[in-house]
């Protein structure tokens, strides 16, 4: 089964969204996502992006167009092919421009790179309810259960109350699979 976490990563440790990617691939893999570490072998594997690749971007666009995305997102569970997925967006959303943040194939990785985005209101209030310190184990796939660990572990860490504060973060999208 694969889930997603998402994982805050503080600015001061990357400038771009690659290097953002790659410091959390190096920091779960390090603290043991994927054996026994940190987080205790919580899955086989695990890739920046993945199966989620595009999920801010769905955050944000869920944000900005609310009715139009809930009214997408319950359709889409319908939906059998990547194709007849594709034109339910364009249909939803027809004057969004760039990568489409689903039906990704052959994503690197590294994921992509709205796989990695700096913190902002729209993917603090969507995330923040589920700020927490380990990976979950229920492995959450759904987009109304975010499952949100940061990079900082030590006890003086506390989570940002506010977007102010939380734009001081990289968050970046995980999948891995139990």
């Amino acid at each position: 089964m694969h889930a997603i976490a998402y994982v805050c990563l503080p600015c001061s440790q990357a400038r771009s969204s690659l290097q953002a990617r790659k410091r959390v691939s190096d920091y779960l893999t390090q603290e043991g996502l994927d054996t026994l570490l940190r987080f205790s072998g919580r899955c086989e594997y695990f890739s920046v992006g993945g199966r989620w690749s595009g999920r801010l971007t769905l955050l944000r666009l869920r944000h900005e167009q609310p009715q139009v995305f809930e009214r997408f997102w319950k359709r889409l569970r319908t939906i059998e092919t990547g194709e007849e997925a594709e034109a339910l967006f364009h249909k939803a959303f027809p004057d969004f421009r760039g990568k489409l943040p689903l039906n990704r194939e052959d994503v690197e990785f590294e994921g992509e790179p709205d796989d990695a985005q700096i913190m902002d209101r729209p993917l603090f209030d969507q995330l923040q309810a589920g700020f927490g310190d380990d990976v979950d184990v229920d492995y959450s796939y759904e987009i109304d259960l975010p499952n949100v660990i940061c990079t900082e572990d030590d006890e003086d860490f506390k989570w940002p109350k506010t977007a102010r504060q939380a734009a001081n973060f990289w968050v970046v999208v995980i999948d891995y699979h139990h």
